[in-house]
């Protein structure tokens, strides 16, 4: 589990083939998004600065993730951040 800011956490589980990307407020679960191991590196490794649309979304810049939920930025996560969480879900 990643901390974002003092309210907010960010997770990666794995939901079968897929992965459940999830925002907690205080511990408990406020938004989850289900997407594939693929997309997600697609989108890190890519010149896209978008994922998603809905109530949870990730942007990218060139020095982080910016996480969003319900149009409000919660949190940032540094790619390389991201991309060794995907690895170690991996094994």
């Amino acid at each position: 589990m990643i901390k974002l800011d003092d309210r907010h956490s960010f997770d990666i589980e794995i939901n079968g083939k897929n992965l459940r990307l999830v925002v907690y407020d205080n511990s408990v679960e406020k938004v989850c998004r289900k997407t594939t191991l693929k997309s997600l590196f697609e989108f890190i490794q890519s010149g896209e600065n978008h994922l998603f649309k809905g109530r949870l979304q990730l942007f990218k810049n060139p020095n982080a993730i910016i996480i969003e939920v319900k149009g409000q930025m919660v949190g940032e996560i540094k790619a390389e951040t991201l991309l060794n969480c995907l690895e170690n879900d991996q094994q």
